[in-house]
């Protein structure tokens, strides 16, 4: 089996664009020319085999260079949100055993004293190197610049090493990716992943897109510390031949300009980056032809926003169609998608190649299509386990028959066609006067309206057990919002029973959102 870095040496001479950042690109054979002098860089300064690096970057193209170059040297990447405080960078290292960290050098400033005196190793970058040279220089007049000893450094400097001849010959069954997630319990957990598990994802593109995606670009926004952003945005594209375009954060005008020049055919995202580029004027007047592929996932999906991004598209001769996706890190990312040859609308689609999803029972029995139950998976994608927890491990890989399933904690059913759709999570199931509650179900009927853009229903328990909607209406509707409500209510009582409807509906401008863009449903507590 392939490990990530062996992946791409079939492109080692490739012309072929491999990433877009700002107004640069680099070719395969660029970037893998890049990753051997990192790979110099990084064992002199003592990174070996087995190392825990720690990896606190944004999506710039060092970013790229280090997946592949610590994968070259065989360490385990601990990869975690750039914008992590310092103090909760050590805790994680401590957590994974991790000696070396690779940050910001907007860090080191601010906390110079902590780093100076720290027994570990750090690694700098500066996240305007690779714009220009002018960037380059201001981001040094606004932030103090590393003063380098035996255990500071500029990792920028790696450029002026040579290519490195060996490259280390890893197992790519072993833990080589350490990810952090709430895990399918809701607490804390780090996810070890292994390079074949990522490799299994990226070679199943071609039963989503069944035309090769060779030479074309995949937007990538979504943070490396996201297995979607990790796996389908960053390494997927790249596996395949195609391109992968960096953006540090989401800004709808580049992403505009970008589809404009032909540097973005497709694109992976979170519901909130389809509902900014929905509303930019802009987007609708961009050159959409050049879009092929869109996927949305990671949270609630609205039809609504579905049916609007569809229609645009259609309106506009583009071939791309909004394909709702599901997906947890356990098993890497996608799990299940819609294609253009197999949709349907409030699914989350198929499973991929060579994955088995099961609904089953409390007593592991599997059941009958249309049936509710919790949702397993079988695949070659499937994480090693969480890390130092196995218990967790135990309790989420279940071996049912001989062959390990993920235990998801996700309810939903299969149809008659194989499609799956969601119930929502089982700890996000609301428990009324003792009967199921499934937020999602009731969140979907409410998007359905024309006036309503998204919906997020909440449990309350001060006082009186009670439900509350909480609305974004569209941006250019004129009806008061007493109209709206009832015209949610009327359609909330002929859809849900009485124990689903909520007892006040609240109009809100935005959600709050978690560092991924999901809805923060923790943070509503305080708009009460």
């Amino acid at each position: 089996m392939e490990t990530l870095y062996q992946s791409l040496l079939k492109y080692n001479d490739s012309k072929i664009t491999a990433l877009y950042f700002e107004n640069k690109k680099y070719s395969f054979e660029q970037l893998l020319i890049n990753v051997r002098k990192m790979v110099t860089y990084l064992k002199e300064k003592g990174i070996k085999k087995n190392d825990v690096v720690t990896i606190v970057l944004p999506n710039v193209p060092v970013t790229v260079y280090l997946f592949y170059a610590l994968d070259a040297i065989g360490a385990i990447q601990n990869i975690v949100h750039p914008l992590t405080p310092i103090n909760q960078i050590i805790n994680t290292m401590q957590e994974t055993n991790s000696k070396h960290v690779i940050v910001l050098e907007t860090l080191y400033k601010d906390n110079k004293e902590i780093f100076e005196k720290s027994s570990n190793y750090f690694f700098f970058v500066n996240p305007m190197h690779d714009k220009s040279l002018l960037m380059r220089n201001v981001f040094y007049l606004k932030y103090k610049k590393v003063k380098e000893d035996n255990h500071l450094f500029s990792l920028d400097k790696f450029r002026k090493y040579h290519e490195a001849n060996q490259i280390e010959n890893r197992n790519a069954f072993e833990d080589s990716i350490y990810l952090h997630s709430g895990g399918t319990t809701g607490t804390p957990k780090v996810i070890a992943l292994s390079d074949a598990s990522i490799n299994n994802l990226a070679a199943k593109v071609d039963g989503i897109i069944p035309l090769s995606i060779k030479g074309k670009s995949m937007l990538a926004v979504l943070p490396s510390f996201h297995g979607f952003g990790l796996g389908m945005g960053i390494h997927a594209p790249l596996y395949n031949h195609a391109a992968s375009a960096l953006m540090i954060k989401f800004n709808s005008k580049k992403v505009i300009k970008w589809i404009n020049q032909n540097k973005v055919n497709l694109i992976i995202g979170v519901p909130l980056l389809y509902q900014k580029l929905m509303k930019d004027e802009s987007f609708i007047k961009a050159k959409l032809t050049n879009l092929q592929y869109c996927f949305v996932g990671g949270d609630n999906v609205s039809p609504t926003l579905i049916e609007q991004f569809n229609n645009l598209m259609k309106e506009n001769n583009s071939s791309a169609m909004l394909l709702e996706g599901y997906g947890l890190t356990e098993t890497v990312t996608v799990c299940n998608v819609n294609t253009k040859e197999n949709f349907k609308i409030k699914s989350v689609g198929k499973p991929l190649n060579d994955i088995t999803v099961k609904i089953l029972d409390e007593s592991l029995n599997e059941l009958k299509a249309n049936e509710i139950g919790e949702v397993f998976i079988h695949s070659n994608t499937i994480m090693n386990g969480y890390l130092h927890d196995k218990k967790a491990t135990e309790n989420t890989l279940i071996n049912i028959n001989g062959i390990k399933y993920v235990k998801t904690g996700d309810l939903g059913y299969l149809d008659e066609d194989g499609f799956l759709f969601l119930k929502g999570r089982m700890k996000r199931v609301f428990k009324i006067s003792g009967i199921n509650v499934y937020p999602s179900e009731v969140e979907k009927i409410a998007t359905e309206l024309e006036s309503v853009y998204d919906a997020s229903l909440e449990y309350f328990d001060n006082g009186k057990p009670h439900l509350v909607l909480f609305v974004i209406k569209h941006h250019n509707e004129t009806k008061e919002e007493n109209i709206i409500k009832d015209e949610i209510m009327k359609v909330l009582n002929e859809k849900v029973f009485k124990y689903a409807l909520p007892s006040k509906i609240i109009f809100m401008k935005d959600f709050p959102k978690t560092n991924v863009g999901k809805i923060d449903h923790k943070a509503f507590k305080e708009e009460m």
